[in-house]
């Protein structure tokens, strides 16, 4: 079976100041794509490795960038040239505008623990800070509403959530530029001992809004009922109730306890997908505290519809046991399909929604989930990931999971909708 890729056009507007800039940046991404390229290939001795390394500072350093910011400049420099353990951002301000470049490794968008090369540059886009602090300003009420216990020591959830930051990117490289490109990164707070708290977090919102409408608006158009609710959302609520749906997910995987963790190693893959599952149910159940708000009007509908269309695009990765995210997904929709929230309507030839039966389902499947994470139940917990069956690939030309239903699959081997995008970066100068 041949996927396809769509070719999306991304217009970036970059400051006439900060040209020079971005310019620099953008090439220091071609050392950091040459580097992931080596790596690929086995082929980076050390001495190659910090050879190429090196000149990222010295390609820097002949930039033009404002007199006031040379100094901090200098000390990010300085930072990058004693080598880094995660990604690294080297941030200039000028003015209102604010350019970032992210370089250093990430784990492999594939699946694997090995962590490779990549690096994005972006404008800071910061139209969306106040859906962000609406948003975590209802973080205490939502864990009271799930009855989760409080913190160690009463720490407030707020503290464990990554600070977020939103980017228009103009460049990619690595393992961020690849088939299934990530529409965020995650890095740490600065020392080796937080390397795992993964405190900080970038957002391409450009891009994540560019795949929602150039993939997801097509998959829903075809196989759900009632999507045509989307169709008239504008750009900036697009991305919006996307940033909404990221943030509920990201803030999902640090609320309540964790005892799975004591009984299932980090990266067992079913501890991963469960891991992703009880975010991707919180994320949705936390959703109704902002009907008067946030979601306001009709926007709470929309963001369902939202999501479980960005659950179809998940799914149509292929392969699902290599993504703990799209498993999650395919492990959401079918529970969905079992407590009758989503039915097949054969007339249409798509899915239909029942919203109060969804939210219902919602409810359930969360409480569920938190129950097994605080009991650390491992059993019982793999025994919910096999309850829908084999989710190994069918076969070579057939990538949904084997025990799949014939509805689904349909969904899931349509090529004539693109599984994958590619981005054609446009700035302006």
């Amino acid at each position: 079976m041949i996927r396809q890729t769509a070719l999306v056009d991304i217009q970036v507007d970059i400051p006439k100041e900060l040209t020079d800039l971005s310019k620099s940046f953008a090439n220091v991404l071609l050392n950091i794509g040459s580097l992931y390229a080596l790596q690929l290939k086995g082929d980076l001795p050390v001495v190659a490795e910090n050879g190429i390394w090196r000149e990222i500072p010295k390609r820097l350093r002949i930039t033009e960038i404002p007199e006031t910011e040379k100094d901090n400049f200098e000390e990010q420099i300085q930072t990058l040239e004693k080598g880094i353990f995660d990604l690294y951002p080297v941030t200039v301000n000028c003015g209102d505008s604010e350019v970032d470049l992210i370089i250093g490794k990430v784990f492999s968008s594939e699946g694997d623990s090995v962590s490779y090369y990549s690096g994005a540059a972006g404008l800071t886009n910061n139209n969306y800070i106040n859906v962000i602090d609406q948003f975590d300003s209802k973080l205490e009420t939502l864990c009271e509403l799930l009855a989760v216990r409080s913190l160690n020591g009463g720490e407030s959830i707020r503290n464990k959530a990554p600070e977020i930051k939103c980017l228009d990117v103009f460049s990619l490289a690595g393992g961020l530029d690849v088939s299934h490109k990530p529409i965020c990164v995650f890095f740490s707070g600065g020392s080796p001992e937080n390397i795992s708290s993964l405190s900080n977090m970038r957002v391409f919102l450009n891009l994540y809004s560019a795949r929602f409408m150039s993939l997801t608006m097509d998959i829903a158009g075809r196989y759900l009922l009632g999507s045509e609710t989307l169709q008239d959302l504008s750009d900036s609520e697009v991305s919006k109730l996307l940033l909404i749906w990221l943030r509920g997910h990201d803030i999902g995987h640090f609320i309540g306890e964790d005892k799975l963790g004591d009984t299932m190693q980090e990266f067992d893959t079913d501890y991963m997908i469960l891991h992703e599952l009880k975010s991707d149910m919180i994320a949705l159940y936390s959703f109704r505290l902002f009907s008067n708000d946030l979601l306001d009007k009709d926007l709470l509908a929309k963001i369902y519809y939202l999501s479980l269309s960005e659950m179809l695009r998940y799914i149509r990765r292929g392969n699902i046991l290599k993504y703990p995210d799209s498993a999650s997904a395919y492990l959401a929709w079918r529970y969905f399909e079992r407590s009758g929230a989503i039915k097949y309507d054969s007339r249409d030839g798509k899915f239909k929604i029942d919203l109060p039966l969804f939210e219902d389902a919602i409810s359930v499947f969360t409480q569920e989930l938190l129950s097994i994470f605080s009991e650390g139940d491992a059993g019982r917990a793999r025994q919910l990931v096999k309850s829908f069956g084999n989710l190994q690939t069918t076969n070579e030309n057939d990538f949904s999971p084997r025990d799949c239903s014939e509805n689904l699959r349909e969904v899931i081997n349509d090529t004539d909708i693109a599984h994958y995008i590619d981005y054609n970066f446009i700035t302006a100068e």
